[in-house]
């Protein structure tokens, strides 16, 4: 009898197997399918772009993708693009973490206690209706035009969205899961890492991915106010003297930062959410 039932699960698992190989071949095709329509799509535009530059339109108002190139191989080969955005990475080093970790630690306390939500939600709300440029002046004045006001402009920016992500989640996570783990045995740091957290971690990983181009726009816009140097001075500087070539160096690179930021917390985020997938995945076999 058990021959026969693990005969016919072998024989259950060939046949989903069997099964699974056209999908993954379909799957696998429609990506290569996407790809090559986005990659036709940014060519397409960049071809345009550089028909339009000259015949159609001025290329004092809209450059074109051959200058801007030219425009990005000189920078960095001077030095001075390397430099300034080795300062706007700082500014965004320092700042974001700081800002996300104090964001999710703020949320989970207020999830975990109701009286502090009940006292401090308020205040909360009322500081996350301030804008945040409004706020880069003050701390150009109370930290100077150096790095560390740029750093509090990232920090602000990224902490709201965090804290109220993680909030939520822990607003909306399952109370079951909890008494259930507390009946068990489970308490203090370990219940935190073994059953909140892995509950909560989608909407933290939703809220730090959502800062990130946030921070970006925060150090951006406190070199905009008042700096010497940096990506946001870059762009300023060039559009103060018409280099439209070099504002769109400097918009380059602001969005190849974003790029790999956002491709490093995805990496970080799978490698997390790793159960989640497995989960899912038994249940679909099932």
């Amino acid at each position: 009898m058990p021959e026969e039932l693990s005969q016919q699960r072998t024989q259950i698992g060939s046949s989903g197997n069997k099964a699974a190989a056209p999908g993954k071949t379909a799957r696998s095709m429609r990506g290569v399918a996407v790809t090559l329509l986005r990659t036709g799509i940014v060519v397409g535009f960049l071809l345009l772009w550089q028909i339009a530059s000259g015949p159609w339109i001025e290329p004092f108002l809209i450059s074109s993708p051959t200058r801007i190139f030219s425009s990005l191989i000189e920078g960095f080969t001077a030095g001075d693009l390397l430099q300034h955005t080795w300062v706007t990475f700082q500014e965004i080093a320092i700042g974001f973490p700081i800002g996300a970790i104090s964001g999710v630690a703020l949320g989970y306390a207020f999830g975990r206690s109701r009286l502090l939500a009940e006292i401090f939600e308020p205040i909360i709300i009322a500081l996350n209706g301030i804008p945040r440029t409004a706020l880069a002046p003050l701390f150009i004045v109370w930290l100077g035009i150096g790095l560390w006001s740029k750093v509090g402009v990232v920090f602000l920016l990224t902490f709201f969205l965090n804290f109220f992500n993680t909030y939520t989640g822990m607003r909306q996570m399952d109370q079951e899961y909890v008494d259930v783990a507390r009946l068990m045995g489970v308490k203090g740091w370990k219940l935190t890492g073994k059953v909140i957290f892995p509950a909560i971690s989608p909407y933290v990983f939703t809220g730090i991915r959502t800062s990130i181009p946030f921070s970006v726009i925060g150090a951006i816009v406190g070199e905009f106010v008042a700096a010497t140097e940096g990506v946001g001075f870059f762009i300023r500087m060039s559009a103060g003297i018409f280099r439209t070539a070099d504002v769109f160096v400097g918009i380059i690179v602001l969005m190849i930062m974003v790029i790999i930021m956002d491709k490093i917390a995805a990496l970080v985020e799978r490698r997390a959410l790793r159960w989640q997938t497995q989960t899912e995945h038994i249940q679909i076999q099932a």
